[in-house]
């Protein structure tokens, strides 16, 4: 966004004034959609000197013509406002000597907000600092932040919320913990990721007109996925498909006390519109999962003494891997040192798209060299644990730099990276991100993981790339836990839940075909 803005005053020779009277015009008709007319309301805003000050300055003019009560709270003396934001305050001085409805005011020390904020103001505007923030908040800006948490009002933040760090989401100190977050131009990674998303509230995206070509000019390589994505890719069938054609996934997965991560993994390929799915399992556990998996097609395999599946059937689930459309690796299969063994060499040989989850994750650590060595298309889908032991960094260094170490990973090892978390990312080996918006803390839960492992190996079985399976396989994940969440809440739900709302999920994403006769 940096970037871009320069490149709207230097190659576009748009005036950034023009660029700061847009983003307040859009914000202020954001609220208004939010919260309702503001005709008669009392409006707080808080600037800063910079230029998120300046949205602020432009949008409380904004609200004064649309009939608000403003009391506009400045951080500096009005000299300290420069450029566009000094131009904009400096317009509202005038104001204020004509319309009683507009009150401006320097902050000096934290009693004044208090004074204020009992008014009962209908919302609040943070527009005290945006982006460039890199350093710990302090002083009167950190005694700012506390008291508009304290609040109890509604809370608009201006491009970001004051004290997110823009790049990685990381709170400095303290941060406004805002309602809602009216973002200029295009969205921040720091709205998406660690404690920024959860700061921001809803995010919004301000159109400030700027050229797309610029916009292009300056592509990123990291994305939000959205129903777009979905919707134009989720895969079609054909009036006349049968089984085959949609896909076989293999599921390798289970030992004796793991039976429920394989039968999850299974019944999410299922759902995910895999025409058949085989299931490879220690023998002992068949007559188990083949009474629980009605659908699924069981595959016994000799078994170590610890119950879990080894090498000596190894050609059979080779061959068995080989004759798939799609490979499904890991859940629930143990971490017996002969497992290891069998889950490294099947991705020596593998020749079908394979993921890797779980118990292979595990397997891997230590011995990641595999993953250059063989051409066939993988995924791998860890959570931050099991990634810190492939890496290995400190799972707060990943969690801090979730985005980059993944694009990092992916394109060292050739694979696509799904690093599980809050927001999930989806990293590929030419070094594009996609971030997943879907999903809610409820999914916090035994064998979402396998569900989520399930449905990415039933996507890939039926064409799809591994970039697409494993972004597309998110999203829907994550939406069917959302769906389960509206009705459930967050405390009672469990992984069978969100499987049993996947038909759903694929039902408001799918586009029927012209000849198939849906509608």
């Amino acid at each position: 966004m940096r970037r871009c803005d320069e490149a709207a005053t230097a190659q576009y020779h748009i005036p950034s004034l023009l660029l700061m009277e847009n983003a307040a015009r859009g914000a202020v008709d954001l609220a208004e959609a939010r919260y309702g007319p503001v005709r008669n309301r009392h409006i707080i805003l808080l600037c800063g000197k910079g230029n998120n000050g300046g949205d602020g300055f432009a949008m409380a003019r904004h609200l004064i013509n649309r009939g608000a009560e403003v009391s506009v709270l400045t951080l500096g003396a009005d000299e300290d406002s420069k450029g566009d934001a000094g131009l904009n305050l400096t317009i509202l001085r005038h104001m204020e000597r004509q319309d009683s409805r507009l009150c401006i005011k320097q902050i000096k020390d934290i009693s004044l907000l208090s004074t204020v904020f009992n008014e009962h103001p209908a919302w609040i505007v943070d527009a005290m600092l945006g982006t460039g923030l890199n350093s710990p908040l302090r002083g009167l800006v950190l005694d700012c932040v506390d008291a508009i948490n304290k609040a109890r009002v509604p809370v608009v933040a201006v491009d970001i919320p004051t004290g997110i760090n823009a790049d990685t989401g990381e709170a400095l100190g303290h941060a406004v913990m805002a309602d809602a977050t009216f973002t200029m131009g295009g969205l921040k990674r720091g709205l998406l990721l660690g404690q920024g998303r959860r700061h921001a509230g809803s995010v919004s995206v301000v159109d400030i007109s700027m050229p797309q070509e610029g916009f292009a000019r300056e592509a990123t390589q990291t994305f939000l996925t959205e129903v777009e994505d979905v919707r134009d890719f989720l895969p079609r069938r054909s009036a006349d498909s049968h089984k085959y054609q949609n896909g076989s996934v293999f599921i390798l997965a289970g030992s004796t006390g793991l039976t429920g991560a394989a039968s999850l993994a299974s019944m999410g390929a299922l759902r995910s519109g895999a025409g058949i799915v085989h299931l490879g399992i220690p023998a002992s556990l068949n007559a188990i999962l083949e009474s629980r998996l009605t659908e699924v097609m069981t595959v016994p395999y000799r078994e170590t003494d610890s119950g879990s599946l080894g090498m000596a059937d190894f050609d059979a689930i080779r061959d068995r891997a080989d004759g798939a459309d799609a490979v499904v690796l890991g859940p629930g299969l143990s971490r017996h040192e002969e497992t290891g063994q069998l889950v490294r060499e099947l991705i020596r040989s593998a020749s079908q798209p394979m993921l890797l989850d779980a118990d292979a994750l595990f397997a891997l650590a230590g011995h990641t060299d595999i993953l250059r060595k063989t051409d066939t298309p993988l995924i791998l889908t860890p959570h931050v644990g099991e990634f810190a032991r492939l890496v290995p960094t400190a799972k707060d260094e990943i969690e801090a730099g979730r985005i980059d170490v993944a694009r990092d990973f992916a394109k060292d090892f050739g694979v696509t990276l799904l690093l599980k978390g809050a927001p999930t990312v989806i990293a590929t080996q030419e070094g594009k991100v996609s971030v997943n918006p879907t999903g809610n803390p409820g999914m916090a839960t035994a064998g979402t993981g396998d569900v989520l492992s399930g449905i990415i190996g039933g996507l890939l079985a039926q064409g799809l790339s591994p970039e697409l399976a494993a972004s597309i396989g998110a999203y829907l994940h994550g939406h069917a836990g959302d769906l389960v969440c509206n009705r459930l809440g967050k405390h009672g739900m469990i992984a069978t839940d969100i499987l049993d709302a996947l038909p759903e999920t694929f039902r408001m994403f799918s586009v029927p075909s012209v000849h198939d006769g849906s509608h």
